[in-house]
């Protein structure tokens, strides 16, 4: 049982910590598109605003399936502890 609960919460860690790094490029790529200048001169030129535009038109997607995982694996692991015991 130590396993399953073990693996559950590794799970669960990986789930959050991929969350918090999709939602940091959300804003960082927002904040590319918004002040292109100063993200530019901060990035040395990698982030443009045209690769920030494209990078933060793509991400809402693995955003959404970060955030529903999140949320659904979360009370689906609660209500399996719940019937279980």
């Amino acid at each position: 049982m130590t396993d399953r609960v073990t693996g559950a919460v590794l799970v669960q860690k990986i789930i959050r910590w991929l969350l918090l790094v999709a939602v940091i490029l959300y804003v960082i790529t927002g904040f590319g598109i918004t002040e292109f200048r100063t993200v530019e001169t901060l990035t040395f030129g990698l982030l443009t605003k045209n690769v920030a535009f494209r990078i933060h038109e793509v991400l809402w997607i693995p955003f959404a399936v970060l955030l529903s995982a999140h949320i659904l694996y979360s009370l689906v692991l609660r209500l399996w502890r719940r019937y279980r015991t």
